[in-house]
């Protein structure tokens, strides 16, 4: 899909979107910032897998989390689009 369609997409959905739509596309924003992409026949370093940890751990000290009932929700409306 070209860049300019998906954006058009993308803008639509959150025009539409709900909390917790809000809150997946603020985390999944929030982990591509802060990740650095290896090659995929590279592993990542022990301490690149350690800073991931760390974002993970803030992450779930500031609540940053999903509920059970959330998460339901979240993959119900996968079934529906």
């Amino acid at each position: 899909m070209e860049a300019y369609k998906l954006r058009e997409k993308i803008l639509r959905e959150v025009n539409d979107a709900d909390e917790i739509l809000l809150r997946v596309m603020d985390d999944a924003i929030e982990a591509y910032h802060h990740t650095q992409f290896p090659v995929v026949s590279e592993p990542i370093s022990i301490e690149q897998y350690n800073r991931e940890l760390d974002i993970a751990d803030e992450q779930i000290a500031n609540g940053d989390v999903f509920t059970q009932q959330e998460v339901s929700e979240i993959i119900k409306r996968w079934g529906r689009r």
